[in-house]
């Protein structure tokens, strides 16, 4: 959020006066000046700074007061006052998409990773974003910045991704390329850690306090939220939980899915599903096909998945017995056959941990990426939500 106005008094009144709206609206001035303990003069000059600015808007009258007087006017914050992009690299494919300022997505597209991987991959992100804010007719001045999620180790405060594998990328300087092509603020985490603050955002962990988002797909990484707050450890590799050793006797000799996986994603993650399976029927066979053949009640599929998800129960015990969170939420593409893996995940906490805990699927859908990046900068930039 800019604010044309260099007196940091008037800054810092305007700033709460907005965060108050955002987080209460519909509300009036003098609800915000007894929140805040401000005078209602400095609310109510706020308050007009904010909508001569676009940030409020006045939608009417509210509810008389008991003694009959004048109806205060409700306040709203203006989610289209600005424009967000949110960027999801994946080894697989890019998403792209604009959303206002409350997460709405406006516009979203998808590119293939690999086919611009070695050449134009940085400003095919720029290319489809000019695309889709020319669509939306919106200019340059309009959009608040760009939030990146990217599928590895991401020093945050650097902008270096440590180590991608499904990228081939390590110490590789994201941020700094992002910048070169975008002329906005760049926000950089990994896509694990957006993943979780979308959720604590807009989605199934919104109001929580203590909540674990675990993404399933070719890899497994989970993000962590502690009273209310992101953790990412002190060498921002907090929520690895791909690397887990969920049986001691076969870490000794497991062979990663691909160079840099970790142990339980090796046995547990998508490609390992496929692949195990694979090896029993003497064909090539995917995870999706996997789990098709589970529910026909396959034996091969069965004893594979079966095999898989004993670990990554043992794993997501482990995490209730340390973390002891409101709530677990699975998402990633092996989501999509959250009605196989829940019953046994959870079997696995009842028999391990000491306290239960309540898994759900996310409610997001292919936008989750984005919308998580999204949730990444409006956190970072200038601090307008409490995410």
């Amino acid at each position: 959020m800019q604010f044309v106005n260099d007196e940091s008094n008037i800054n810092s009144n305007a700033r709460q006066v907005l965060k108050c709206v955002l987080e209460t609206e519909p509300t009036t001035r003098t609800a915000i000046a007894k929140k805040l303990s401000l005078s209602k003069p400095t609310v109510s000059a706020a308050i007009s700074r904010l909508i001569e600015e676009g940030w409020v808007t006045e939608t009417g009258s509210g509810e008389a007061s008991a003694s009959g007087g004048r109806k205060p006017v409700n306040l709203k914050f203006n989610p289209k006052k600005a424009h967000c992009i949110g960027i999801d690299i994946g080894g697989t494919k890019v998403a792209v998409g604009i959303t206002d300022l409350k997460g709405e997505l406006e516009s979203y597209r998808t590119f293939t990773t690999q086919q611009h991987l070695d050449r134009d991959f940085f400003h095919a992100m720029r290319k489809i974003t000019d695309e889709m804010m020319a669509e939306l007719s919106l200019d340059k001045e309009e959009i608040l910045g760009v939030g990146v999620g990217v599928p590895g180790v991401t020093n945050v405060q650097t902008g270096i991704v440590e180590e991608a594998p499904a990228l081939q990328w390590r110490n590789y300087p994201v941020r700094e390329k992002l910048e070169e092509v975008f002329p906005y603020p760049v926000y950089v985490d990994n896509d694990v850690n957006i993943g979780v603050l979308g959720e604590h955002w807009t989605g199934r962990g919104k109001g929580k306090q203590n909540l674990i988002y675990i993404a399933i797909g070719t890899g497994i990484g989970s993000g962590i939220i502690l009273n209310g707050q992101l953790f990412r450890g002190s060498q921002y590799s907090a929520g690895e939980i791909g690397y887990m050793v969920t049986d001691r006797s076969l870490a000794k000799s497991y062979q990663p899915s691909y160079e840099g996986y970790g142990f339980l994603e090796s046995v547990a993650g998508g490609t390992s599903v496929g692949r195990a399976l694979s090896e029993r029927l003497g064909r090539e066979v995917t995870a999706a096909e996997a789990f098709d053949r589970y529910r026909s009640g396959d034996r091969d599929a069965t004893e594979t998945i079966r095999h898989a998800l004993e670990h990554l129960g043992v794993a997501v015990a482990n995490y209730v017995s340390l973390l002891n969170p409101e709530m677990i939420i699975l998402g990633g593409g092996l989501s999509q056959s959250f009605d196989v893996i829940r019953p046994i995940v959870s079997d696995n906490v009842k028999r391990y941990a000491p306290k239960e805990c309540e898994i759900v699927r996310t409610a997001f859908g292919q936008e989750a990426g984005v919308i998580g990046a999204v949730a990444l900068l409006l956190k970072e930039h200038e601090g307008l939500y409490n995410i």
